[in-house]
């Protein structure tokens, strides 16, 4: 399976061709869905699976930002109640 296209400017502060894909994809799908483009983002999602991706977004304990809420949102079909870290700090939209 080919490895996801990824940017050096998604993953400033490390070396890309020393990303271990297979024992980090939790942090790169997370630091991929805040900082990444969209082609990068669907270079994820068909390198780990859709629900394999779907599943870390949704269970990411901490923090995500209100964009990446949203595109998980979007690109899985999910609700606000479906994030993990939704459960303390509520989605407030930045108008």
């Amino acid at each position: 399976m080919q490895l996801p296209t990824l940017s050096q400017q998604t993953f400033w502060d490390v070396n890309i061709a020393e990303l271990s894909f297979e024992d980090s994809p939790d942090w790169i799908i997370e630091r991929v869905f805040d900082r990444g483009s969209l082609d990068e983002v669907i270079s994820v999602v068909n390198y780990y699976g859709k629900e394999n991706v779907k599943k870390t977004i949704q269970t990411v304990p901490t923090y995500l930002p209100n964009h990446t809420v949203l595109l998980a949102k979007a690109l899985f079909n999910l609700n606000f109640s479906d994030f993990k870290c939704l459960e303390k700090r509520p989605f407030l939209p930045n108008y």
